[in-house]
């Protein structure tokens, strides 16, 4: 089980999504379930649009940074990596 910051990028447009999770091979899998049924976050209803336009294949998901298992200090990397990046999804 892997802690930390990750990201997902649409390989046709670009744009990215950051996010982070105590467990990222399973926040991976999740993530591509709940999208295929249209059922992320509601706020991120761009994200989903995206998903359900290109596919699965249209997108990858990485590592951005490992952290230790604590939520507080994962936050603060996602913040830290979304001020970086500019995710247009997580908008």
């Amino acid at each position: 089980m892997t802690s930390g910051v990750y990201i997902m990028t649409n390989k046709i447009n670009g744009r990215r999504y950051v996010g982070y999770s105590e467990n990222l091979e399973y926040r991976f899998e999740d993530n591509r379930k709940v999208l295929q049924n249209g059922n992320f976050t509601p706020k991120h209803i761009l994200l989903i649009d995206d998903y359900q336009q290109f596919g699965e294949e249209a997108f990858i998901s990485g590592i951005l940074e490992v952290t230790v298992n604590n939520k507080s200090l994962m936050q603060q990397r996602v913040n830290y990596w979304k001020k970086i990046i500019q995710p247009e999804y997580n908008q």
